[in-house]
């Protein structure tokens, strides 16, 4: 294989991980949120205030 055919099947994998994972956590971004604000209270409780 050559190098340009190396760095281009590199490159094609870090775009589709990359793509991937912030699919992945788009959704899970409001929990995030959620948990930073809850500190180090349990999170059920601190939703039910």
């Amino acid at each position: 294989m050559k190098f340009k055919e190396k760095i281009m099947i590199f490159l094609a994998a870090f775009l589709l991980s990359m793509i991937g994972f912030s699919l992945i956590i788009s959704p899970s971004a409001p929990i995030l949120k959620v948990g930073k604000e809850a500190g180090y209270e349990i999170i059920e409780n601190y939703l039910a205030k």
